[in-house]
């Protein structure tokens, strides 16, 4: 009964990692090169500008990209598990907890800092905070920024504007692109830890593409952060008209992307 049991549980662990697998499989966009993953927020704004049609950097390396709805999802870390992908954007916690699985990936470095911001209907500090959940890292930025006795709620990533607009929350944690989307009051964040790291397969490491893919990602980087080429891409990505009020916001909130090197 018992060995009957067991195989009925390691069928429906089969059938699930399947279905997830052909999911993943069925929504992706055909890659080629360096296959990058990424979220749709900061550090994806400067993944997708550096793999964008006519981009500098794909005269230096191959590489493609595909957008991810969550970094920490079970979706992602089968995709990444499969060897869907050479590297991948995550945050500290999603990062962390795919090295711990046992999984073959390094972290090389820090894409962009301080892109997680606090989102308010009310000028002052609220009592009940919304975060991404699985991402103690952001609570942890609430609590040494403003107050740790702050009560801290997880909440789906797609749901913290809706529990803000509901009053389920007098606050939330949103990278700086989903914020710019919303109204409201917007609060720095500043943290000496990376709002979003770079993985990189293993097999990677001693690969000549990597070296490439480097120093074609560090020239993305320092055109990014410059102000005129980040005001028209913050436009063009958000949707807005010229980026002058978003690029203000964007300084105002300390977000840098940092460069990357290649470990000896």
């Amino acid at each position: 009964m018992k060995n009957r049991r067991g195989l009925l549980y390691t069928a429906i662990v089969i059938i699930v990692i399947y279905l997830g697998l052909t999911t993943w499989r069925g929504s992706q966009t055909e890659m080629k090169g360096l296959r990058i993953a990424c979220n749709n927020d900061a550090a994806g704004l400067l993944i997708g500008y550096l793999a964008g049609e006519g981009s500098a950097a794909l005269e230096v390396v191959d590489m493609s990209y595909q957008q991810l709805q969550d970094c920490c999802s079970s979706q992602t870390e089968l995709a990444l598990a499969a060897g869907n992908f050479d590297m991948a954007v995550l945050c500290p916690d999603g990062a962390d907890k795919l090295i711990a699985s046992g999984q073959p990936y390094q972290i090389l470095g820090t894409i962009v800092v301080n892109a997680k911001i606090l989102v308010t209907d009310q000028d002052k500090v609220p009592q009940t905070v919304g975060y991404m959940n699985g991402r103690e890292t952001q609570k942890r930025l609430v609590w040494s920024n403003l107050n740790d006795s702050i009560v801290m709620k997880p909440i789906l990533p797609a749901g913290l504007p809706y529990a803000l607009e509901r009053n389920a929350v007098e606050g939330i944690v949103l990278d700086i692109m989903d914020a710019l989307k919303i109204g409201g009051y917007h609060t720095p964040l500043p943290s000496p830890y990376p709002t979003s790291v770079l993985v990189v397969h293993e097999e990677l490491l001693d690969r000549p593409e990597l070296a490439s893919f480097i120093q074609a990602y560090n020239q993305a980087a320092e055109e990014l952060n410059r102000q005129e080429i980040l005001k028209v891409e913050l436009a063009k990505k958000a949707g807005i008209g010229n980026g002058n009020k978003e690029v203000e916001l964007w300084q105002e909130m300390g977000i840098q992307f940092q460069t990357l090197k290649l470990r000896s």
